[in-house]
């Protein structure tokens, strides 16, 4: 199917604002309401280890498209607010893995809920099958994102 210009145009702008204001919205209240400041980034690693448990940076880098340099960079960052661990491998020395510690599990789930309390309060004004269609696109972009998804560069 071809999307008109125009309408694709009007559609990348609002995606545009949306993201913009939703990220700096929810960054700010990780700040007010969790107190421990961290980007959407550094949020997004404590989501991967929370999802999946200890992971190596490089595994990291390879879930959510970020560089493995810039990876280490953040869980630096998380590593100095106390929030993860990073274990070097017993077996092998040159393997480090990055896991949660209890803080950081706890300001997880603290931030999870205040995302979801967050986003709840827009959805809450859409009908149930806006919602249900809102929820579909959601589902079939992160799909085709996923499918043409190329692993970081080295």
């Amino acid at each position: 199917m071809q999307i008109d210009k125009e309408k694709l145009r009007t559609l990348v702008q609002q995606y545009e604002e949306v993201y913009l204001f939703s990220t700096k919205r929810i960054e700010s209240l990780m700040a007010e309401k969790i107190m421990v400041p961290m980007s959407i980034e550094q949020f997004g690693i404590l989501r991967q280890l929370a999802v999946k448990g200890p992971l190596q940076p490089k595994e990291v880098a390879t879930i959510t498209g970020v560089h493995k340099s810039a990876v280490t960079l953040k869980a630096d960052r998380l590593v100095s607010k106390g929030l993860v661990h990073r274990k070097q491998d017993e077996e092998d020395r040159r393997v480090w893995y990055l896991s949660l510690t209890e803080e950081g599990e706890s300001v997880y789930a603290r931030s999870e809920e205040a995302m979801t309390e967050f986003i709840s309060s827009y959805l809450e004004n859409l009908d149930p099958e806006e919602v249900e269609v809102f929820l579909n696109v959601y589902k079939k972009i992160n799909r085709m994102m996923q499918d043409r998804e190329e692993p970081p560069a080295p």
